[in-house]
């Protein structure tokens, strides 16, 4: 069987998985929304300062996945059931497929690995994860994965591919926790961009990590996840990352929130997606029908529903009746 990958979704993350595990396939096929964008990437993404290696194929034609030995999915969340659909008629039964996409699906209204299952179940459910801004994993600045399946085959599988001298994965059972840990560590970095944009300094950000992580895992437990789970690259890990550096485009957002940027402005200015806020109105229904407590993400709803200012989101978090950590 051949050695070729197929990357469906050619935006930053999956232009940077393109470039970064260029040598561990025969030919990598990085498939686009559109046809425009094919001759837009002809060397590199705009987002990034690498050029494509030469096995790497900007195409448009769903059709090629035939050629691929295996799939990797990483279309922005609110695409993904879509994406399943498209892959549905032209995938065979024995090719691996996994997705390195974060958040949940608004549009069923559930986690991805169950749109997942629902549209593709002849395919074990896998998802990538972990601290990884798209611009560091091009630039082959070493950086640590999560992989998780229930299906030992298909996580080892995944594991392997994705290993480089820069990319290194590691294993795990746990889907539902890696998935809720990518999802709310979106919205929490929205929390931290507020917190940088009104000036506030290392104290804070440390304490809404904290904090933070603390809703991440009642959330999760609640949902059947292993607390352990939080504890590693796509819990705590990508949580640390995604709160404390400017790259992290809802991070970005939430700061141009703080300086008085309507949703819409702040949306403008950053011109990408912004998976915090588009997952969550869900989260916070997830957790009001497990009666979970999720303050900073709650007082972020209100200052993105004009229900409150930032500085008086966060006085009422400092306010909260004290309890034990």
């Amino acid at each position: 069987m051949n050695n070729n990958l197929s990357i469906i979704g050619a935006g930053a993350w999956g232009s940077a998985l393109s470039i970064a595990l260029a040598d561990n396939f025969d030919t990598i096929y990085l498939h686009t929304h559109t046809k425009k964008e094919v001759d837009i990437l002809q060397s590199r993404h705009p987002a990034l300062s690498v050029d494509y290696a030469p096995n790497i194929k900007p195409i448009f034609d769903l059709s090629c996945v035939q050629d691929a030995h295996s799939v990797l999915i990483t279309v922005p969340s609110y695409g993904f059931m879509t994406t399943l659909k498209a892959l549905q008629p032209v995938l065979t039964n024995n090719q691996p497929v996994a997705w390195a996409t974060k958040g949940f699906d608004t549009n069923g209204q559930c986690f991805l690995h169950e749109s997942f299952e629902a549209i593709l179940n002849k395919h074990p459910s896998c998802v990538i994860s972990g601290p990884s801004f798209a611009v560091e994993v091009a630039s082959h600045k070493p950086s640590a994965l999560a992989v998780a399946s229930k299906d030992k085959k298909t996580r080892d599988y995944w594991a392997q591919a994705l290993q480089t001298d820069t990319l290194r994965a590691y294993t795990n059972d746990d889907v539902i926790g890696v998935e809720v840990g990518g999802s709310i560590k979106n919205i929490l970095a929205i929390a931290a961009g507020i917190a940088s944009g009104l000036g506030y300094g290392a104290n804070t950000q440390a304490a809404l990590i904290t904090r933070g992580l603390a809703e991440m895992v009642r959330l999760g437990v609640a949902l059947g996840a292993n607390i352990t789970t939080f504890n590693g690259l796509s819990g705590l890990g990508d949580l640390v990352l995604t709160c404390s550096d400017d790259l992290s485009r809802n991070r970005r957002f939430g700061k141009a929130l703080a300086n008085n940027q309507s949703v819409e402005q702040a949306l403008n200015h950053i011109n990408a997606t912004v998976e915090g806020l588009n997952t969550l109105e869900l989260v916070l229904s997830i957790a009001q029908k497990h009666r979970i407590e999720m303050p900073i993400c709650e007082q972020v709803n209100q200052v993105i529903q004009k229900q409150t200012t930032p500085t008086e989101a966060v006085n009422y978090l400092m306010s909260r009746v004290q309890i034990n950590e």
